[in-house]
């Protein structure tokens, strides 16, 4: 399967393109692959951010007198970036001890697995894990949330929306230890799903992660799922396709 080039509709046939594949691949009793990350993926973690800041706000009141006060005007997603502090920044919160304190605060509900739960679907996420993995794929979740902290969570947030998980034809990988690096994590777990079959379609929302595996599956079709990302992030490689979300355009007359 050839990888097709980014697109000015989003992806739209790259992304039909992969379930016909899988589906012919399938039909002749040929084993495929399609690997999903997860957080800024599959999810929007933002949610999880919003809701354990106004958690830290209503517990700890006298601590956070900013960001109580922050939680007393109107919010909205648009408030929360890939970096805590640049959030904490837009919310009003800038007192060095309050940041320090809920960044502590913070860290151990996000890291863990009782708050994945607040995390939503990107729009279109579940039908098209769903209809790739009704064709025939084998959907690997490919996920840098490590096993000790979030291993259940993850299972549990992805069985409270719907995805195929626990059962035949799906795989969630997740790291040993929290501590490892994200891209060093992926890079070698590539290559032991490199030794499982054709890896047909890999969706990321970390550009050092999409041009990773971009690299190592040249046959698959790669997608960038443009949602927040680290800042460092570098320029995402030529041949990976664009996408906002995973909804399917309907075609004319269906």
């Amino acid at each position: 399967m050839k990888r097709p080039a980014a697109r000015q509709d989003g992806g739209q046939a790259g992304l039909k393109a992969v379930i016909a594949a899988v589906a012919e691949r399938t039909a002749r009793k040929r084993s495929t692959l399609a690997i999903f990350d997860l957080d800024g993926t599959l999810f929007d973690n933002r949610t999880r951010t919003i809701f354990i800041l106004r958690e830290i706000s209503e517990k700890f009141s006298e601590k956070v007198p900013e960001l109580s006060a922050a939680f007393e005007r109107f919010l909205d997603l648009g408030a929360v970036d890939y970096s805590l502090e640049v959030t904490l920044k837009r919310l009003g919160v800038k007192h060095p001890a309050e940041v320090s304190f809920i960044k502590q605060e913070w860290a151990r509900r996000f890291f863990s697995d009782e708050y994945q739960k607040y995390d939503m679907p990107i729009l279109g996420a579940k039908a098209y894990v769903e209809s790739v993995h009704r064709a025939g794929a084998t959907v690997i979740y490919l996920t840098g949330r490590d096993v000790g902290r979030m291993l259940v969570g993850t299972t549990e947030v992805l069985r409270l929306y719907g995805f195929p998980v626990g059962v035949a034809g799906t795989m969630t990988i997740v790291k040993k230890e929290f501590e490892q690096d994200d891209g060093i994590f992926k890079k070698e777990v590539s290559e032991y799903i490199d030794r499982l079959g054709e890896v047909v379609a890999v969706f990321e929302n970390e550009p050092a992660n999409s041009n990773l595996l971009a690299a190592r599956f040249p046959r698959a079709a790669s997608f960038f799922v443009k949602t927040q990302h680290r800042p460092d992030a570098p320029e995402l490689a030529a041949g990976i396709a664009v996408i906002k979300d995973f909804r399917l355009k309907k075609t004319a007359g269906a």
